[in-house]
């Protein structure tokens, strides 16, 4: 099919997508990632080649599941701050639930990537996530109209002075974000106090992804503040849009399912003491029928359905 002048090839069989997939000269993205690049720049999602190994080599440590065990407290409160707010909707009508989980999940996204407490599900309107809300609009915007492909009829057609300025936000916030961290580091350096694993309490420190960053710059000069905020930026932008389309796919296939909605219930109340016990990572293992629910609906309905390449040889 042509977009515009832009010819486009859609697979939609395994067998042909995974023969691209596989391959290993098909990898540049294509072009509609370039789309992102103001926000995100050359970060993982959007670079190609040994500086995409590079970088997926740097940041696959922080998806380890005993670091993501930092953060249940975390996951813990937010989710109970998300109940909070359903209940109070749940009077038999219906609602469209998307932005109540937007907002969590970047409640979850910022203290998980940047250690830094938004409060976006109390502040829905702050400054930050009206921006990442519409910087997310224009990118959608401008990928489904080929007439704003072109770069200068996007400046000219486009959401122009707002794009920039909600850019600016975005980027504002990760870099006052990074220059905290840093200035909280030399602080305890100079104060000789040790960065251990848990504080005199014996609470376990956690890491959020920025801190790993910072700890690998270090040992890497050229790994400066800009790639650490394209990485940061990245995280923010392609969890949280995602996370919550996959929320949202999954109860809404439990809604037309009251069946198996009925046996993940069960299990629930299997493995929690009450619905008010807070969720362990321990407790997660036992789901073992909800992780098949949620994998079937995640096949039915992936957050990201549509993978682009740009092919350079038949």
């Amino acid at each position: 099919m042509w977009m515009a002048h832009n010819p486009y090839c859609l697979l939609s069989s395994a067998k042909a997508v995974e023969v691209l997939l596989s391959s290993q000269k098909h990898l540049d993205k294509g072009r509609d990632y370039d789309f992102i690049h103001p926000w995100l720049g050359l970060s993982l999602l959007t670079s190609t080649g040994s500086h995409w190994h590079t970088r997926r080599k740097l940041l696959t440590p922080a998806f380890h599941f005993k670091i993501l065990e930092e953060f249940m407290s975390v996951f813990n409160k937010q989710s109970n701050k998300l109940i909070q707010k359903l209940e109070k909707k749940a009077d038999g009508n219906t609602f469209d639930i998307y932005d109540d989980l937007t907002l969590c999940v970047l409640d979850v996204i910022c203290e998980t990537a940047m250690g830094r407490s938004i409060n976006a599900q109390e502040d829905s309107e702050s400054e930050y996530v009206e921006a990442v809300r519409k910087m997310s609009g224009y990118l959608q915007q401008r990928i489904y109209r080929p007439w704003l492909h072109n770069d200068f009829l996007y400046k000219l057609l486009g959401p122009g002075k707002n794009y920039d300025t909600n850019l600016k936000i975005i980027h504002n916030l990760s870099n006052s974000t990074i220059n905290e961290k840093k200035q909280n580091k030399s602080r305890r350096n100079k104060s000789l106090i040790q960065e251990d694993e848990e504080n005199a309490m014996g609470i376990k420190r956690r890491r959020a992804l920025l801190d790993l960053l910072l700890e690998h710059k270090e040992e890497n000069p050229d790994f400066n503040d800009e790639e650490i905020r394209k990485e940061v930026d990245t995280f923010m932008f392609a969890g949280h849009d995602t996370t919550a389309s996959a929320i949202n796919s999954i109860l809404y296939i439990l809604g037309l399912h009251p069946d198996i909605q009925a046996r993940i219930h069960e299990e629930l109340d299997g493995i929690l003491d009450s619905a008010d016990s807070p969720i362990t990572a321990e407790d997660i293992h036992q789901m073992k029928y909800t992780e098949i629910c949620i994998k079937e609906a995640l096949r039915m309905f992936p957050p990201v359905p549509i993978i682009s390449r740009k092919l350079k040889e038949d």
